[in-house]
């Protein structure tokens, strides 16, 4: 039987999302300082806690929800280059399961999109991996994955995309993420992930 990893309910997302609208994207963008009492003041601009990690700094919101940092390939904390969080997680435990599991994630999805949508509005784009319309990456080292392993992999298995209101907002994902599996015969997951990203002109 899958094994549920994480279930936090579309209600958090929606939460989390709210609080997320009234944050100072540029200063995240530009990244917090080192530990102690600078990181201390910086998370608090947010009504974070800081849960520091080596490379990725990790911060617990007012709902409870642990988001984590990620800074550019090669740097330490900053510049982040995404502000990402999971929501939902099911593993397969045997790769019999696998065909259970994108089910099971296509049945969630749409409630976590829907509380999305009461936050942020209609999507720039929404759809699943094998769409005609899907978005294609503008360079290699974009977030978006090239459409031959996203084809391969099927993953992101479901996909909507929020477009930034102005050169001081984010991009915001949310997506059925189902990681890279080089073979059908390994257990597969699946994660409802929520990923923000800097506006791409930036």
């Amino acid at each position: 039987m899958p094994t549920r990893k994480n279930d936090h309910s579309p209600e958090e997302l929606a939460e989390v999302l709210k609080n997320l609208e009234h944050v100072d994207w540029p200063a995240i963008w530009a990244g917090p300082p080192g530990p102690g009492q600078a990181l201390d003041d910086w998370c608090a601009l947010f009504s974070w806690e800081p849960l520091p990690g080596e490379r990725s700094l990790g911060v617990r919101t007012p709902t409870g929800q642990r988001l984590t940092l990620f800074p550019h390939t090669g740097q330490i904390w900053a510049p982040v280059s995404a502000l990402a969080t999971t929501f939902w997680h099911l593993r397969a435990d045997d790769a019999s399961e696998n065909a259970e599991v994108l089910a099971r994630a296509a049945d969630v999805w749409p409630a976590y999109e829907a509380a999305a949508r009461s936050v942020l509005g209609e999507p720039a784009y929404s759809g699943a991996w094998d769409d005609p319309a899907f978005p294609e990456p503008p360079h290699e080292r974009h977030w978006l994955w090239p459409r031959d392993l996203r084809l391969q992999y099927r993953s992101p298995y479901r996909l909507a995309m929020w477009l930034p209101k102005g050169p001081e907002d984010r991009v915001t994902v949310l997506q059925v993420n189902l990681g890279v599996v080089p073979s059908e015969d390994i257990p597969r997951g699946a994660l409802i992930d929520l990923d923000c990203f800097p506006p791409e002109d930036r």
